[in-house]
């Protein structure tokens, strides 16, 4: 997270282009949102807490954000073309995560019926 904020503030001095300022700073947030909520998730994998609502709501959050920067590229694309290959990768990047959120999902109900069965 630390080295994409370094970027953020020094990449107006590296680029001199505005339309990639402008894409970066648009996906800037989303990326930075998706890190800190693959961070949250990964303290509390630490901590032994697998099945949460909390690790549901970071893949969810990771998974918007994901499409959100999806949806920033493709309209980038109209500049690039290129970039429609890293709009298909985010995108499907978010859907795989929404997968996984789902599969947790699924496995926190299969636990809480588990820990209720005697």
């Amino acid at each position: 997270m630390l080295a994409w904020i370094i970027i953020a503030v020094a990449l107006p001095f590296w680029q001199q282009s505005r339309a990639v300022l402008v894409l970066f700073y648009f996906i800037f947030l989303p990326v930075l949102l998706a890190l800190c909520g693959l961070d949250r998730l990964l303290q509390r994998l630490r901590r032994g807490q697998v099945f949460s609502a909390e690790n549901l709501a970071s893949l969810r959050l990771v998974s918007w954000m994901c499409f959100f920067a999806a949806v920033f590229l493709l309209v980038a694309a109209c500049l690039w073309p290129v970039l429609i290959l890293g709009a298909g990768g985010v995108g499907f990047l978010g859907l795989f995560v929404r997968v996984v959120k789902n599969l947790l999902a699924e496995a926190i109900v299969l636990k809480d019926e588990n820990d209720l069965t005697i």
